[in-house]
This record gives C-alpha cells, sequence and structure tokens, in this order.
C-alpha cells in the first residue's frame, strides 16, 4: 500500500491533508511510510504547511496500523510479543499498550532501582518465547552475561535451551550517540538487505540513552545534544515503522521543578520549596518521542534509603502514554529469576 493511501488510514492525516498535499509528497521523493519518517519535521511542516505537532501525531498514528514485512508473513498472534511478565502484561493490557511490534517504550528510574534487571528480563523473555533475536545495546559497557546465565539457571532451564536464548541476545556495545546512530543505521540496512539475522531481530533494547549523552549536559550544549536526539528519534521511528520493538532506558532523578532546566541543572534560584521527582533526562523533545513512559520506583511504603532491607518489590508508574491513560501503577519484584 503506497504512502499516501497509509496517511489517509491515520486519524489526523485524514482530517488535515488534501489530494494536493498528498502529491506534494511524491513530488519531494517521499514515496513510502519509511521516507515518510526519515523526513525531517521541519521539512514536512514547511511542505505540507500543518503544525509540527501535527506532523509528530501523522508519525504516531502510521506507528499504529498493521504492520507486514516485504519478505515474509508473520500469522497475527505474533504481532503480540508480551513481556513475560504475568502482572505486567495484564497491566500493560489494561491501559492498551500491549508489547508489540512498532511499539517504542521508555523504562525511567534513579540509579540502581532496577531498570536494567527489567530490561535483562524483557530481553530472555522474549528469545525464550519467541525464538527471534533481541539486539542488546550496551552504552554502559556493563551488561552482565553472568546474571542472564544465573535467571536461566534459576527458571532450570537445560543447557542447549540456556546456550541458544544465550546466542540470541546479541550484545554490541556503544559508547556515545554518533555511534548508537550508527547502529541503528547498520542495522535498518541490514533489513532492507534482507540479512537473516537482521529479519529474525525483533526487539532493540538500549541501556541506557542518557549514558551516550553525558558529554552533553547544560544550556551551551543543548542545541547539540537536540540535533543528536533528533537523528536518533528518527531512526527509531523508521525500525518501528519495519515492526521493531525498542525498550529503551533512560535516567530520571528528584530536583527542584522550578529551578532546573530540562537537563536537570539548577540555575542558581533554589529555594526547596517545590520538589518533582523522578524527572527523566533528555529533555521535553525526547519525552514526545515514545510510545509510552514508564517510571520504575520503589513504592512510598519502602522508600527508606538505607534504614530497611529492599526486599525486591518495584513499582511500575505511567508517566506518558500515546494509545491509553496514564497515571496508573502496577507492582513488581525482583528475584534471582528476574522481574515477575
Amino acid at each position: 500500500m503506497d504512502l499516501k493511501n497509509k496517511i489517509l488510514q491515520t486519524p489526523t492525516g485524514k482530517k488535515l491533508l488534501s489530494e494536493y498535499q498528498l502529491n506534494l509528497l511524491t513530488k519531494n521523493n517521499i514515496e513510502t511510510v519509511l521516507d515518510f519518517h526519515d523526513a525531517e519535521n521541519q521539512k514536512l511542516h514547511n511542505l505540507l504547511a500543518i503544525k509540527l505537532e501535527s506532523v509528530l501525531e501523522i508519525k504516531k498514528e502510521l506507528d499504529m496500523l498493521p504492520w507486514q514485512s516485504e519478505t515474509f508473513v508473520e500469522t497475527v498472534n505474533e504481532l503480540d510479543f508480551g513481556t513475560g511478565i504475568e502482572e505486567l502484561d495484564k497491566f500493560l493490557d489494561s491501559i492498551a499498550q500491549p508489547f508489540r511490534r512498532g511499539r517504542v517504550w521508555e523504562v525511567c528510574g534513579q540509579t540502581g532501582v532496577g531498570k536494567t534487571q527489567l530490561m535483562y528480563t524483557l530481553a530472555l523473555n522474549f528469545v525464550w518465547k519467541h525464538k527471534r533475536q533481541v539486539l542488546f545495546i550496551d552504552t554502559k559497557q556493563d551488561f552482565s552475561t553472568k546474571r542472564i546465565q544465573d535467571m536461566l539457571m534459576e527458571r532450570k532451564v537445560d543447557q542447549e535451551t540456556s546456550e541458544k536464548a544465550m546466542a540470541d541476545i546479541h550484545v554490541v556495545e556503544v559508547l556515545t550517540s554518533e555511534e548508537l546512530i550508527e547502529v541503528l543505521k547498520a542495522f535498518d540496512q541490514q533489513m532492507t538487505d534482507d540479512v537473516q539475522a537482521a529479519l529474525k531481530t525483533k526487539v532493540v533494547v538500549v541501556d541506557s540513552l542518557a549514558a551516550c549523552f553525558v558529554d552533553h549536559r547544560g544550556r551551551e550544549m543543548r542545541r547539540t545534544r537536540d540535533s543528536l536526539l533528533t537523528e536518533v528519534a528518527c531512526r527509531v521511528r523508521k525500525l518501528a515503522v519495519r515492526g521493531v520493538a525498542f525498550v529503551i532506558g533512560n535516567i530520571s532523578f528528584s530536583q527542584d521543578s522550578d529551578n532546573c532546566d530540562d537537563d536537570g541543572l539548577e540555575d542558581g534560584n533554589s529555594d526547596g520549596s517545590t520538589r518533582q521527582p523522578n524527572k527523566p533526562m533528555l529533555g521535553s523533545y525526547w519525552s514526545s518521542v515514545c510510545t509510552l513512559r514508564l517510571s520504575l520506583e520503589l513504592p512510598e511504603s519502602t522508600d527508606c534509603g538505607d534504614s530497611c532491607d529492599d526486599d525486591g518489590l518495584r513499582m511500575v508508574n505511567v508517566m506518558t502514554n500515546t494509545y491509553g491513560p496514564a497515571g496508573d501503577t502496577c507492582l513488581l519484584r525482583i528475584t534471582d529469576a528476574g522481574l515477575v
């Protein structure tokens, strides 16, 4: 199906765009959904004479349309991946955000709360259940093969299954945002070239995005950071259109909400009067990229610092949700077998 018909299937595109505007896309060599996602938002804003917010909305709505590979057809049941965490899957169904093709999730949380443990669990559950591959992008250079092996041992998995699961989690280390962009570009090209390993990779985990931008903090670096974030977002969206799901880690922090810029840096006007807990890093632009933003937190009843033992209980809070309600929560627990 061509781009014009796809856009007319979206509520925003059908409402705002005329035949003339749609033909302008073709005249400017924007002929496929991938071309549309790869085009700069400002360019589409100028070309179509619609608001930037409308451009972003059309891109999000295109993500929601049924996806079909050009090289092979999946069954309907394979559209919904599931997380393999029973309580989390029930919760996600209730907020209209089941883990499925093309979803872009962000998992936020303070350092040490268990974000990496959740991402290990999601990656392992996926390769175990679907016999497909996961691309795990490690920006912190601390991926723990032993932790994955321990999780498999705790689940009493036989050696052959364990080795297969380990092999299906393909770990790539990156240090900078530029390296991350190159990895995503290479993955996209491999899919275009019908490389079977790439076609079998249905989930990308990034642990964590914030680590790629440690050298881009502060007001003077914001323009460079936002430019690189835009490029990352374009690469993520392009792959999401091709049916790849993303789970992206990010760091959050407590701050004086009225006295910090969007990097979490104080502006010198702090009076200690207002606190905004768990604000994710990377600013307002990045907050619009993901279809679901989750915060992993210690429940209030156990948030007692060093004065009590950690029982592994964690609260998942929905911060933003493209397809359903936000603000809901569910409880999970970190165990030797992963999060349950």
